[in-house]
C-alpha cells in the first residue's frame, strides 16, 4: 500500500472524490482557452476515460461546460452564473432582490432580474408572485433561448449589433440549424418593435399560459446589460398590460441606477487607488 501523508489521510476521509475530480476537470478546462478534449482531461486526471466521459455527461447536463464543434470542451454558462452570484453578493444584488421584490408586490406577479454575461442572459434574482398561476421553469441559473424569453429579446433589442449578434448566436445554438434563418429574420423585425415600445414580450413562446415582459436595464456608458421581467397569467395579461409593462418600466429605471451607481463607485474607488 502506498504511504499517503497525514494531512492528505485527513483530506481524503472528508471529502468526495467524485467531487474533487469534477472541480479538477473544471479547473483543466478553465486553463485550456482553445479547449480541450475528454481524453486530454483523463490523461491529466489519471482516470480511465469512461470515468471521465461521465463526468463530462453530468458537467454538460448542469450547463458547467459545452462542446465545441471541433469536439474540445468550454466552461458553461452556469460558471458564469456561479461568479456572477459571487460578486453580486458583494455589489448590487440585495438591491436588486429588493427591486423585484417591490415589483412582484406592485403586480402580483412573479419578477426577475437577468444579467447579461459571456454572452448569455441569465437569471440572476427572482421573487415568486401571489398568482396562483405560476411560472413553473424559472430559477436562479436559467440561461439559454435568449430569442424566445423576453428578458433576452430585451436585451437582444438594447445591444450594440456585435453583441446581439454574439448572443443570438448562443441562443440559436440549441435550435437546428434549418430554422435559424427564419428565426432570426422574425426577430429583425420583433427588435424594431421592441425598441419602438420600450419592452420585451414573450407570448407564451417560453412556457404555455404564461405572458412574459422584459424591460431593459443599462450600465452607467449606456451598455444594455440585463433586464427586468414579469411572468404574468396569459389570461389576465390583456387587461393589465399597460400597468404589467408600466410597473416592469419603472423598475427598470430604478435597476439601471443602481447599476450605474455601482459602477461609479468602483470607478471612484480605482481612481483613489482604493
Amino acid at each position: 500500500m502506498p504511504f499517503i501523508p497525514p494531512d492528505d489521510r485527513k483530506r481524503a476521509a472528508t471529502t468526495l472524490q467524485t467531487v474533487e475530480r469534477a472541480l479538477s476537470f473544471l479547473e483543466i478546462v478553465s486553463e485550456r482557452p482553445i479547449g480541450a478534449t475528454v481524453r486530454d482531461i483523463a490523461g491529466e486526471l489519471g482516470i480511465n476515460l469512461t470515468t471521465c466521459y461521465h463526468l463530462y455527461n453530468t458537467l454538460l447536463a448542469r450547463g458547467y461546460v459545452e462542446r465545441n464543434a471541433d469536439g474540445t470542451i468550454r466552461l458553461g454558462t452556469n460558471v458564469a452564473s456561479l461568479y456572477e452570484g459571487y460578486r453580486n453578493s458583494f455589489a448590487y444584488q440585495r438591491e436588486m432582490l429588493a427591486i423585484v421584490r417591490r415589483l412582484s408586490e406592485t403586480t402580483g406577479e412573479t419578477t426577475f432580474f437577468s444579467h447579461l454575461v459571456n454572452d448569455a442572459v441569465i437569471l440572476t434574482a427572482l421573487y415568486e408572485g401571489t398568482d396562483p398561476v405560476k411560472a413553473g421553469s424559472l430559477y436562479v441559473g436559467l440561461s439559454g433561448l435568449e430569442h424566445v424569453r423576453a428578458s433576452g429579446k430585451a436585451v437582444l433589442a438594447f445591444s450594440d449589433p456585435e453583441t446581439r449578434e454574439r448572443v443570438l448566436e448562443r441562443s440559436l445554438s440549441a435550435v437546428p440549424p434549418a430554422q435559424r434563418l427564419a428565426i432570426a429574420t422574425r426577430l429583425e423585425e420583433e427588435v424594431r418593435e421592441i425598441v419602438a415600445r420600450g419592452w420585451s414580450i414573450d407570448d407564451e413562446g417560453y412556457e404555455n399560459g404564461i405572458i412574459g415582459v422584459g424591460a431593459p436595464c443599462f450600465a452607467l456608458d449606456g451598455r444594455c446589460v440585463g433586464a427586468v421581467g414579469v411572468w404574468a397569467s396569459a389570461s389576465e395579461w390583456p387587461a393589465r398590460r399597460e400597468e404589467i409593462s408600466s410597473a416592469a418600466l419603472a423598475s427598470a429605471v430604478e435597476a439601471s441606477r443602481v447599476l450605474a451607481d455601482g459602477e461609479g463607485q468602483t470607478s471612484a474607488a480605482s481612481e483613489s487607488g482604493v
